[in-house]
């Protein structure tokens, strides 16, 4: 899997959005809506990090900046069960 070493990566928000992102501290992750397969959100299992309530707009964004190194586990609530979730693995 790819170490993805630039300041800003985004993930277009949909049913088969990659599962998981490796990179650097500091990062910024930008999930885009992409306006397919209904309202999505953005929430962390075991961090204090969501994004706003569930939403199918298109264009629509949330971001996060990973400022220390370990593994993300985040899923979309409404589609959870369908397997969308995924994980950001962040390295010094």
């Amino acid at each position: 899997m790819p170490l993805f070493d630039c300041p800003e990566t985004t993930i277009a928000l949909q049913c088969d959005s990659p599962p998981v992102l490796r990179v650097r501290t500091g990062t910024t992750v930008v999930w885009e809506w992409t306006g397919n397969d209904g309202g999505h959100n953005v929430a962390f299992d075991d961090a204090d990090i969501e994004s706003d309530d569930v939403s199918p707009e298109q264009g629509r964004t949330f971001e996060h900046t990973f400022d220390a190194a370990g593994t993300y586990r985040y899923y979309c609530a409404p589609h959870h069960a369908l397997g969308m979730r995924g994980a950001i693995i962040v390295e010094e």
